[in-house]
């Protein structure tokens, strides 16, 4: 399977926080048996812009995705879910981004909030080059259509429920915490959701990363 996190570097999201997300991704990634190649991770970051971090072609084991977790640096703007979707969609889910269409195709969305208007933007000038945004449906129907499952997780009490599901298939498909220290906790649930999305059998043991 190739799964991509898309991680939330909001300005709510803090410093902190931010690496406890790192360190949360960091720990799925080491449950998916990335060492043995069958799959594969890929990352972005997303604040009021999106960047992709590590794509499928340059994921080699864990420790590539490990490393490129650990560089991926804190914007601490506001929160533009939709670039994030459709930045996944033209820079992951695509030959760009070496995406195998013949494995399951799964995306892990974190956030700590709901998606910003472009007109409440910090940065308008940044904005306004890069255009408006768009509703969740829009931003989410080319993943739909190239199958991508996709899990959302929310963090704390200021996500909304419903933008969350409407990202998502199911409700089964929206996991939410309540803080970014609950996030290790839900580690394994999170990895059996991603397991079980690639038609996948996961045995769920605490181990080291691998190398």
């Amino acid at each position: 399977m190739d799964v991509a996190f898309l991680m939330d570097a909001s300005g709510s999201v803090g410093a902190d926080n931010f690496e406890k997300q790192k360190e949360f991704i960091k720990a799925v990634a080491g449950t998916l048996g990335l060492k043995s190649g069958l799959a594969r991770a890929g990352s972005l970051v997303y604040s009021d812009m999106a960047t992709v971090q590590q794509s499928f072609n340059s994921c080699n084991g864990t420790h590539s995705v490990v490393e490129a977790v650990d560089h991926i640096p804190y914007y601490g703007r506001t929160t533009r879910i939709d670039r994030a979707l459709s930045l996944a969609n033209t820079d992951l889910f695509s030959d760009a981004g070496g995406v195998r269409s013949y494995v399951a195709n799964t995306l892990l969305l974190l956030t700590d909030g709901r998606q910003t208007p472009a007109a409440d933007s910090i940065s308008m000038e940044r904005e306004s080059a890069a255009g408006d945004s768009i509703s969740m449906e829009r931003a989410v129907k080319p993943l739909k259509e190239k199958k991508v499952k996709r899990i959302a997780l929310g963090i704390g009490s200021q996500i909304s429920p419903d933008e969350l599901r409407k990202v998502v298939d199911g409700d089964e498909d929206v996991v939410t915490v309540d803080s970014f220290d609950d996030l290790i906790s839900s580690m394994h649930m999170v990895s059996e959701k991603l397991c079980t999305s690639a038609g996948e059998r996961v045995i769920l043991i605490t181990l080291p990363l691998e190398k």
